[in-house]
């Protein structure tokens, strides 16, 4: 089953990191409902663990890892491989809740590996979910995707129900969070029918099934608000109602959450602050990220109501006391704005527009990979927001010659607009004679030797090769041959000492060879090489277009966009989003 959702990845909104949550907690819970049996932090039972683990997941890394460790002992002690994998990923799930990224993701990789070496084939499926959730957590939305569609693929090899839905369902949070809400709906439908009338056994218990249900029950009258059908969504909420029972706390929480989000939909706004604060209150699971979200529940309340200063302080509050790391950002588009809003309408300008500016700043990226309508939308959004702004500045400044200043503003803007437009309109023929000589250096140059773009450098460091033996000379330049077909030239730890070590030869022998074979510095070089493979790529990879440039930048072997905008300019004498733009029109 081929995926095409790659390119259809828009924008992932604040909710859903709630929603991530659940689905992983399921992934952990559910793992842990496989074989247990109840044996005796490491003499204790596998069941006793786990809930160790799950009690401390949230709120108390050194615990959760040192009861995740002792499950990985004791499974060590009885030879149970499925259990040491269970112990493994849960120490990833851990440092990703933690927001230590780098160790979840060394132990996502450790997981992988195990259920390869010990042949666990579900086990690897649920890996590649692990480290898609890791990418997601690095806002790395691509390469989530790229993940998913191998555990896909792996979980239909295997006729692994269990795995193949979790997979599914993943996919159908990130289809949500683009925008293309009826295909999530689809396969949300699809659990339900598969899990609504599955026989119950040891594996899939009673506990799990409701599992199951209440959270896909929630995630669909969640998305039937989304494309506004409330009486869709008031059917899935009144299907958790009946799973859950007032012991059933976790639950219970689920079930006030979609309550109140329909309450809010409707702007039954007493309503659906009774919810909201009825959710806050059970299966507390100690963790900020919960109380950004109930913050955030209760604060769009409060902006419903009218009550701004009150929503104002709740997410200012809530915000003060989480530390939002940069990989994060992104996800908090929603939050900003309805800081923004409210501070707009609590009068206070300035921090109105410091997070309107957040709030645009964290979709930024994501407004790159979104339809032409969508960022239309958003454009149009952003320029009614600041003129709102801009009104109550005026305003509130009262100018007496304000229709005098505002001709002569507009009278200046229209001057300005055509010296710009004459401008543009000069640099718009001289890049798009740049490109049509850039399509012809392509056209004429082969397929195995590209050499569209060979810069040659007026100032050498090292030209004199006298001291070089011819056959050190011939093993240097057959070395950088392979190199280049490996495509080494692309990683970030591409250096002259690492090609050097590559080719079993010292630096200034290498610079001496390039120097004089090539013309070019080592830098030149290898800039050379990565230019050239861009523009090619960008001819012929469709996908690859739909990148931003900073994902441009470090797939070709960059860390910052600005390094590579620089290069690709110098060397094209084009900016990388113009020669895009231009070979989307020719494609």
């Amino acid at each position: 089953m081929a995926l095409s959702i790659m390119a259809e990845i828009a924008t992932i909104k604040f909710m859903n990191i709630f929603k991530k949550l659940l689905l992983y907690c399921f992934v952990l819970n559910c793992s842990f409902f496989f074989g247990q049996e109840k044996t005796d932090i490491s003499q204790q039972s596998f069941e006793s663990i786990s809930d160790s683990i799950n009690k401390y997941l949230f709120n108390d890394l050194p615990k959760a890892v040192d009861a995740s460790n002792a499950f990985i002992l004791k499974a060590k002690r009885e030879s149970d491989t499925k259990k040491e994998w269970q112990g493994i990923q849960a120490l990833a799930i851990i440092y990703e809740r933690h927001r230590e990224l780098d160790k979840a993701q060394k132990q996502f990789e450790k997981a992988l590996s195990f259920a390869a070496k010990n042949k666990l084939e579900g086990e690897i499926v649920g890996s590649y979910i692990l480290g898609a959730q890791v990418q997601m957590s690095l806002s790395n939305v691509s390469k989530a995707l790229e993940i998913l569609e191998t555990a896909l693929l792996k979980s239909e090899g295997i006729e692994n129900e269990f795995w193949r839905e979790n997979v599914l369902q993943y996919i159908s949070y990130i289809l949500q969070m683009s925008g293309d809400t009826q295909k999530a709906i689809e396969i949300r439908k699809k659990t339900i029918s598969i899990y609504k009338n599955k026989p119950l056994d040891s594996a899939f218990t009673a506990t799990t099934k409701k599992t199951i249900l209440v959270n896909t029950y929630s995630e669909l009258s969640g998305s039937f608000l989304k494309i506004k059908q409330a009486d869709s969504a008031k059917y899935y909420s009144r299907q958790i109602s009946k799973l859950v029972t007032p012991e059933d706390s976790c639950n219970q929480r689920i079930l006030y959450e979609a309550q109140g989000e329909i309450a809010f939909f409707e702007k039954k706004y007493s309503e659906a602050k009774k919810n909201f604060r009825a959710a806050s209150k059970i299966c507390d699971l100690n963790s900020p990220l919960m109380d950004l979200r109930m913050n955030y529940d209760l604060g769009k309340v409060e902006h419903g109501e009218g009550n701004f200063e009150a929503a104002k302080e709740l997410l200012q509050q809530s915000l003060d006391n989480y530390d939002v790391k940069p990989e994060e950002e992104g996800f908090m588009s929603d939050y900003y704005k309805l800081l923004a809003d409210s501070y707009k309408e609590t009068g206070n300008l300035e921090r109105a527009n410091f997070y309107f500016e957040k709030y645009i700043n964290t979709t930024s990226e994501f407004d790159k990979i979104k339809s032409e309508v969508k960022a239309s939308t958003k454009a149009q959004e952003i320029e009614k927001f600041r003129s709102e702004l801009k009104t109550l500045e005026a305003e509130k400044e009262k100018k007496q010659t304000y229709l005098n200043y505002l001709f002569l503003g507009a009278s200046l803007i229209i001057l300005a607009l055509l010296f710009i437009l004459l401008r543009f309109y000069r640099n718009k023929k001289k890049n798009e004679a740049k490109f049509e000589a850039l399509l012809k250096k392509m056209k004429n140059s082969s397929e195995d030797n590209l050499n569209i773009i060979d810069t040659k450098d007026d100032v050498l460091e090292e030209k004199n090769t006298i001291d070089v033996p011819n056959e050190i000379k011939q093993q240097i330049l057959d070395g950088l041959k392979k190199l280049e077909k490996q495509e080494y030239y692309l990683k970030q730890d591409c250096n002259s000492y690492n090609v050097a070590k590559k080719i079993n030869t010292n630096t200034s022998y290498l610079s001496k060879v390039i120097n004089s074979h090539y013309g070019k510095n080592f830098n030149t070089y290898i800039n050379d090489l990565r230019i050239n493979y861009t523009i090619v790529r960008l001819k012929n990879d469709v996908i690859f277009r739909s990148y931003s440039v900073q994902s441009i930048a470090e797939e070709v072997g960059y860390k910052s966009a600005d390094s590579f905008t620089k290069y690709f300019k110098k060397d094209t004498g084009l900016n990388p989003s113009f020669y895009i733009k231009e070979i989307k029109n020719i494609a």
